[in-house]
């Protein structure tokens, strides 16, 4: 009969999470960092291949995230360039149908929206 000692279990799980370690890194030994270092080279390829790059270079998630919702805010706005409040803009012109937006214009779509003029709710 096997009597368990303090610590058996952790010995078991060290070794096992070597073999993951090495079966992810192709790598026959496991030498310390080697999980860190495989992290960061799929994390770099991930973004990269988000980017549209063949390599990752600092930055480039950040560039790739200000470029995509750039053309985002473009697209809803229907502008070339983008100034402060344009979103705002757009969004009351979409919720009251008016080019032009007069104060009390979206608290009066909301509310003719949830009272309307048949008495119909």
């Amino acid at each position: 009969m096997n009597i368990l000692q303090l610590g058996d279990l952790s010995v078991v799980l060290d070794d096992k999470v070597k073999e993951l370690v090495c079966e992810l890194s192709g790598k026959d030994e496991y030498e310390f960092g080697d999980l860190s270092i495989e992290i960061d080279k799929k994390v770099k390829e991930s973004v990269a291949s988000f980017c549209g790059k063949d390599s990752y270079e600092f930055g480039d998630l950040s560039k790739e995230v200000a470029k995509r919702t750039t053309k985002g805010v473009l697209a809803y706005t229907g502008k070339s360039d983008y100034k402060f409040g344009d979103i705002s803009k757009q969004f009351a012109k979409n919720l009251t149908g008016k080019d032009e937006y007069q104060f009390g214009d979206v608290t009066k779509k909301l509310l003719g929206n949830v009272f309307k003029k048949d008495g119909k709710k």
